[in-house]
């Protein structure tokens, strides 16, 4: 049997950030994480103080891919709308994990969150007001779409269009 390195913090971070992404936030415990890496649970508490840590990384992650999607879209609202939107869909489990779990924040880059804000700010091109009421209505569509409460015959291209709508009146 050939001598291999163990994991590096690198290795544990983008292993956990895969777990994630195929099985949800939930999936993600140490010894889960442990077994992924061929190590002892015990083992990753070398890299990482604990799953806080871990979860920080994820949540980094995703404020990021979701800052990334979202400045494609720049300036327009409803193509801002619709950028959160897809990348919600696309990435199910990191939305979960990154906008409906509450940050960690103690172990992440705080200008992370400031970035994707004054990206909402700059599109709404308004007060934090006007920049929460909005992001409140995407997200709360978008959430209530992913969680499936929406009825399944129900149109949702036009519950849609009625977001945006609501959307450029701010």
């Amino acid at each position: 049997m050939a001598n291999t390195p163990g994991p590096t913090r690198e290795r544990l971070f983008d292993e956990a950030l895969v777990l994630v992404m195929e099985s949800g936030l939930d999936s993600l415990s140490m010894r889960n994480l442990a077994d992924r890496l061929h190590i002892k649970a015990s083992s990753l508490y070398k890299h990482v103080d604990g799953r806080d840590r871990i979860v920080a990384h994820i949540q980094e992650n995703g404020l990021k891919s979701c800052h990334a999607a979202l400045s494609r879209s720049l300036p327009n609202r409803t193509n801002f709308a619709n950028a959160y939107r897809k990348w919600a869909i696309d990435n199910p489990h990191l939305y979960e994990a990154t906008m409906r779990t509450p940050l960690v924040r103690s172990g992440m880059d705080s200008d992370l969150e400031k970035q994707l804000v004054s990206l909402v700010m700059t599109v709404i091109n308004g007060s934090h007001e006007q920049a929460r009421a909005a992001w409140s209505l995407v997200h709360g569509f978008v959430d209530l779409e992913l969680l499936g409460r929406f009825p399944s015959k129900a149109n949702m291209k036009r519950s849609w269009d009625f977001v945006l709508q609501m959307l450029d009146g701010l």
